[in-house]
């Protein structure tokens, strides 16, 4: 999946924070962000109306919400951190609760092991009280070779056998192709692991057993249709195209013989029932979903199929016919926080979300009438600073899609308010959390939360000193890298809390490619992915210790830097 790492939206050493904005959504509906996580990847409901999501750093958390259409979260309990390779696009990347949840306790989780050799694995787990214990693994990959494409959804069917994608693990078409490999497949297995019955090549002979469907990407998320319990998989694309596939067994979907619709014709080619091009010049990157169901959205909407592009930051509503064809495909939701990674509806008929970059959990219900959510947006500047410090919170970005005058109202997260759009606030020393709403004239209202304001300390800065600006590469070339941490209250900050990203951006699109914690220097080595449109980003987080208001009051700090090719043939 190609996707950007969390911290990508860098906060300023000025302390001018980000414009924070709420979704636009079609009349009827509205958004309610329940939760932040740290880099949540994957959910699933558990019978008893709990969520479980996955984060990619290795947490496991399950969600308690309250009753009713627009429930609040009641609670949130960490119940694992699995030790999980964070390298690139590796962590815990799909979750299911078990269909015997009731009875066995069971939660399955598909997370890419820490220790050598890594490979992507399906274990089972026992969650007992607020833990999960007793892991029984149930299925590996073979051994990764790369840091990308690792698949990970993982879905039970009715008979309570279990779906699992896999990512070609940045082999091209090699690994697709080979019906013996795991890799860039959709496989189907019985709960203790062996082969589902029905499966292609269950004798063995000419693939391994447990393969269901073979040519694939990186299937990041598909799911099983309501009632026919067709899987619909979205196959993140390369340069050209992001595509939808029907699942059949023993289906070839030509990775990379084909990408999307083109070249079309070629023999034994399950061609996708939609594609897309790209046109963003950030890239795309499809992200399968779900089916409605009529509990909460209106009649129409029954049986429409959900799903999202994380680059875009936009989720589409694709209507279909009796052939699962698509009728048409329109925007349903646009000016996403950040792009979703899973696309699921929950017991209670509403749409649910995840946001990697942004760590939220959302919701997306119907209220009915022709009234549009109105478009909260904020920013906060300066967001951090010495005590006292003066603060000017500004709303008057927000809009309403009816054209409708705002009613404002900030609650300044420390016992006051304030019904003006633009606000200015002097705050004693302290770490606080504000938040903003706006109300149409109809009633509905949008709310951006946790604005953090922090008076008393600043933001540290993150200084990379190599690479110096302007450095090139050659393939294969190792790379040094070193920085520090200045804090104005602390000084130089110890190398324990600085953390190294490093993005490859190639052909429009970005890959995560490696990460280091608690190091002021590293090295890493240039792959050998050719030289145009390429070029490496080096990220670099600090952490200050909050003086002088302790841990709650702690600041990061950001740096970036690009490295380019030096070109072909030359050194």
């Amino acid at each position: 999946m190609r996707r950007v790492i969390l911290g990508l939206a860098f906060v300023a050493a000025s302390g001018l924070s980000t414009p924070l904005s709420a979704t636009n959504l079609p009349p009827g509906f509205v958004e309610d962000n329940l939760a932040r996580l740290l880099a949540p990847m994957t959910m699933a409901w558990a019978p008893d109306g709990a969520l479980w999501v996955g984060g990619m750093e290795g947490h496991v958390w399950r969600l308690q919400l309250g009753s009713g259409p627009r429930a609040a979260v009641n609670s949130i309990v960490e119940v694992a951190r699995l030790p999980v390779s964070q390298d690139g696009e590796r962590g815990t990347l799909g979750i299911a609760v078990d269909p015997d949840y009731s009875l066995n306790g069971h939660i399955w989780v598909y997370y890419s092991k820490k220790e050598p050799p890594v490979r992507n694995r399906l274990s089972r787990f026992r969650h007992v009280g607020d833990q999960l214990v007793e892991e029984t693994v149930i299925l590996e990959t073979e051994d990764l070779l790369e840091s990308v494409h690792n698949g990970g959804c993982i879905r039970f069917a009715s008979d309570k056998t279990l779906y699992i994608s896999t990512g070609d693990d940045g082999h091209g078409g090699s690994t697709p192709q080979d019906p013996r490999d795991l890799r860039g497949k959709i496989l189907h297995i019985n709960r203790d692991g062996s082969p589902a019955s029905g499966n292609p090549f269950l004798d063995g002979r000419n693939g391994d057993p447990r393969v269901w469907a073979l040519g694939l990407r990186n299937p990041w998320r598909f799911n099983l249709q309501p009632g026919s319990e067709t899987l619909f998989i979205g196959d993140v694309g390369l340069t050209s195209f992001e595509e939808i596939d029907l699942g059949m067994p023993g289906a070839n979907y030509g990775w990379e013989l084909t990408e999307g619709p083109v070249p079309p014709g070629v023999s034994g080619v399950t061609y996708p029932i939609y594609s897309y091009p790209h046109t963003s010049p950030e890239g795309h990157a499809v992200i399968g979903g779900d089916h409605a169901r009529v509990v909460n959205f209106p009649p129409e909407f029954e049986g429409n199929y959900f799903f999202g592009d994380f680059v875009t930051k936009q989720i589409f509503r694709m209507t279909l016919d009796a052939t699962n064809q698509p009728v048409s495909v329109a925007v349903f939701a646009s000016d996403l926080t950040s792009g979703p990674v899973d696309i699921q509806f929950g017991p209670d008929g509403a749409l649910y979300y995840l946001e990697f970059d942004g760590g939220i959990v959302g919701r997306i219900s119907y209220v009915g009438g022709v009234n549009r959510q109105p478009v909260a947006r904020a920013t906060v500047s300066p967001d951090n600073g010495p005590a006292p410090l003066e603060v000017i919170l500004d709303a008057s970005a927000s809009s309403d899609p009816d054209g409708e005058p705002l009613r404002y109202f900030w609650d300044l997260g420390d016992g006051t308010g304030s019904e003006q759009p633009v606000v200015r606030k002097t705050y004693a020393a302290g770490a606080r959390l504000a938040s903003l709403t706006v109300t149409d004239p109809g009633g509905a209202s949008s709310t951006l939360k946790d604005l953090r304001i922090v008076s008393g300390n600043s933001r540290p800065a993150a200084l990379i000193q190599e690479p110096r600006p302007g450095r090139l590469y050659v393939e294969g070339e190792p790379i040094g890298f070193t920085g520090q941490g200045i804090d104005p209250e602390e000084g130089i900050i110890p190398c324990g809390r600085l953390a190294w990203r490093v993005i490859f951006h190639h052909l429009g699109h970005v890959h995560p490619f490696f990460s280091l914690q608690g190091s002021c220097s590293g090295t890493f080595v240039i792959h050998s992915h050719g030289e145009q449109e390429t070029f490496y980003e080096i990220l670099l987080t600090v952490e200050d210790s909050g003086l002088p208001l302790g841990t709650a009051g702690a600041l990061t700090g950001n740096a970036s830097l690009a490295i380019h090719p030096r070109g072909a043939g030359s050194r």
